[in-house]
């Protein structure tokens, strides 16, 4: 973990209290947990691009279904 600051944001009480809450940790934690989704999210979406510009995953044991190019129909 990187070196903690204090950061003066605007967000919504209700909505931080209840992400809190059912996370279970302080508002603070929770906001920390909510930039590390949103990096790691970012990461994800950046490798499905990616692959799709590669041409998406080969089927090499033949499990999945075919899906139909919309533009095709």
């Amino acid at each position: 973990m990187g070196k903690l600051v204090r950061k003066n944001l605007m967000v919504e009480d209700v909505k931080l209290k209840e992400l809190a809450r059912r996370q279970g940790v302080s508002e603070s934690a929770a906001v920390r947990q909510a930039v590390d989704y949103a990096l790691v999210a970012e990461e994800v979406m950046a490798v499905i691009r990616e692959l799709h510009a590669r041409g998406g995953i080969d089927d090499v044991f033949g499990k999945l279904e075919e899906i139909e190019d919309e533009a095709s129909q």
